[in-house]
């Protein structure tokens, strides 16, 4: 099989997995990164709520879906960790 960087100017890249490699720790910044700021933004609106019954049920539910949201993206990071002991596979995620 021939190199993507031979057909494509992927620079060092040798393959599609490669690519993913690289790109899989910037994926979890940004996911991570979106979760902490939609977390702060239902904390603010908790603050500002005021006592409005919907205002702090609206905060609320922003709250639990971002704690929901880093619950899902640490059990992917773990089962990403797990999966190529699984299978043994010789490739490192996050390394």
């Amino acid at each position: 099989m021939k190199p993507l960087k031979e057909d494509y100017a992927f620079g060092n890249l040798e393959s599609l997995g490669q690519m993913i490699n690289y790109a899989m720790p910037l994926f979890f910044a940004i996911a991570a990164l979106s979760v902490v700021i939609y977390f702060v933004v239902g904390a603010v609106k908790l603050i500002t709520s005021g006592g409005d019954k919907n205002a702090v049920a609206s905060a609320r539910n922003m709250i639990v879906h971002a704690i929901i949201g880093f619950i899902l993206l640490m059990l992917m990071f773990i089962i990403l960790q797990f999966i190529p002991q699984f299978f043994n596979l010789n490739v490192k995620l996050f390394q």
